[in-house]
């Protein structure tokens, strides 16, 4: 029987919820795969929950282009996605940046985990801590192109807080053991990331900053944004 972990994060709050079963609380959806509009539910925990056992996931959500009536301002819309045995594949995809989101992914397996993210993401991704030296965590190009710039990277069990919430960023919480890939959806083709166009583009940005401006200057490399990766060097 399925149940939450009693570690995941409400996505507009900051304090854990309890073990609950077969997801109560929150509206289950059967599908496993295809493409689903997000809806604001009220009085849910979670806007979207898939708790799959038997099957992958392969999903495309889409999130709304506009607030929903008593929908509150701020509102993350709280997706939660779960699989016992299977591959987990989701593409986010929206058409406005209002529609802040909080992604919850959970895989009980070593299978692998695939997210594609809107190329307008700004935010914090939690992956896990290094407790598996097998594990491998990879960034296509465009994502590296378009999202990393605005990306804080955390441990999965850093402590959420009250202005993580309360800041309405984009969040995403991954807890793997398997491999994981994150990906760009291009929020102004509405499409997937096209990798040869995003592979020529990074080659030429790193030929660019290499031959045309140079090593960079102390003071650029101070105005780079700093990432947290200490957590993968954890014991």
């Amino acid at each position: 029987m399925y149940r939450y972990s009693p570690t995941v994060s409400s996505p507009n709050s900051a304090l854990s919820i309890s073990s609950c079963e077969d997801g109560s609380g929150s509206e289950q959806f059967n599908q496993t795969s295809g493409t689903h509009k997000v809806h604001y539910k009220p009085h849910q925990q979670w806007d979207y929950v898939v708790a799959a056992e038997d099957h992958p996931i392969d999903l495309s959500l889409m999130l709304p282009h506009y607030r929903a009536h008593n929908q509150p301002i701020g509102h993350r819309m709280g997706m939660y996605l779960h699989s016992e045995r299977h591959e987990i594949k989701a593409c986010v995809g929206r058409k406005s940046l209002h529609a802040a989101f909080f992604l919850s992914v959970h895989a009980s397996s070593a299978a692998p985990v695939t997210l594609y993210l809107p190329s307008d993401f700004s935010g914090v991704i939690r992956i896990p801590s290094s407790d598996s030296s097998r594990q491998k965590i990879s960034l296509s190009a465009g994502f590296s192109n378009h999202i990393l710039p605005r990306v804080r990277f955390m441990s999965s069990s850093s402590p959420h807080t009250c202005q993580d919430a309360q800041n309405a960023h984009d969040e995403v919480e991954i807890f793997a053991s398997g491999p994981i890939t994150l990906r760009m959806w291009n929020v102004v083709d509405g499409m997937p990331e096209k990798a040869t166009r995003e592979v020529f583009r990074r080659l030429l940005k790193c030929a660019s900053s290499t031959h045309v401006s140079g090593p960079p200057k102390a003071k650029d490399r101070e105005q780079q944004r700093v990432i947290d990766w200490d957590f993968l060097l954890e014991d």
